[in-house]
């Protein structure tokens, strides 16, 4: 498996530090208005679908309080992300049945399948580290999370 440079899809534009969300499905609908951001072909309501849709298929949430958001759509050329801190988390049927603060969603192009795989095994990766998710926590900008994705995962990338 090759790693791959998480912040390389990220932009601090797409980075939202939120102290409460109602619900799941407000997750959802800010991650489709994050993704769908400068993309006309686009809509957040399709973004926020998808990723809803996938999510029915099996719950993205790893434990530890992280998910992994996700979904394939055309129009896109390549992968994008968008990160969600919460300081109250929100239930998301996760495996170890903590509730989720750190969302990193990804919107993936429908012929990027290695790519897609690969990246959704570095962010795993990265963050099933407690050191790496602490960090994140612990950030007070978009710009300072954007730092730690570039500074940790680009070294794991190297």
């Amino acid at each position: 498996m090759e790693n791959v440079s998480l912040a390389r899809y990220l932009d601090a534009s797409r980075i939202l530090l939120l102290q409460n969300v109602s619900s799941k499905k407000r997750v959802f609908e800010l991650l489709g208005e994050l993704l769908a951001e400068d993309i006309d072909e686009v809509q957040a309501t399709q973004v926020s679908a998808g990723l809803q849709a996938r999510e029915r298929l099996g719950a993205t949430a790893l434990g530890e309080g992280v998910a992994i958001p996700h979904c394939r759509i055309d129009n896109i050329s390549e992968i994008r992300s968008a990160v969600i801190k919460l300081e109250q988390p929100v239930d998301f049927d996760a495996p170890d049945e903590q509730k989720v603060s750190l969302f990193y969603a990804l919107l993936v192009p429908n012929e990027a399948t290695d790519e897609h795989l690969n990246t959704l095994a570095s962010l795993a990766e990265f963050l099933s580290e407690q050191d790496n998710r602490n960090q994140l926590r612990n950030c007070d900008s978009a710009k300072q999370l954007l730092d730690i994705f570039a500074k940790t995962s680009d070294k794991h990338a190297a």
